[in-house]
């Protein structure tokens, strides 16, 4: 088979691969637990070695349709602030993607939790 006929057959292929891997793997999460209550600790996830940042996202609903909180981070942590307020009692959900600069990859799992403390942490 010549070089030729080997590049035209190969270079869709790498176009293919290339498009459908936008951004990097996502992260795990590491902190609070699925359905656990946070004491005024950080949220954390793992690192991803080709992420330059993470998008950090809070809602009220599973959908993110509406965040309440949507942060770009470069650690991977997040502590909410005093300005943030969340009720006591209510389900909360998160969940993080990774970004390379570029691109954002896939959300990483989602979890919900709730605010130990209420109020203004």
């Amino acid at each position: 088979m010549s070089v030729s006929k080997i590049i035209k057959m190969c270079v869709p292929l790498i176009v293919l691969l290339t498009a459908c891997t936008k951004g990097p793997e996502p992260p795990q999460l590491i902190y609070p637990e699925d359905e656990g209550a946070l004491f005024n600790s950080p949220f954390v996830w793992s690192s991803v070695p080709e992420a330059a940042e993470y998008n950090f996202q809070i809602a009220r609903d599973n959908s993110f349709a509406e965040p309440l909180l949507d942060k770009i981070v470069t650690d991977t942590s997040y502590t909410i602030t005093n300005t943030e307020v969340f009720e006591p009692n209510v389900t909360y959900y998160w969940h993080v993607y990774s970004g390379d600069g570029a691109d954002w990859g896939a959300s990483s799992e989602i979890r919900s939790f709730t605010i130990a403390t209420g109020g203004k942490l």
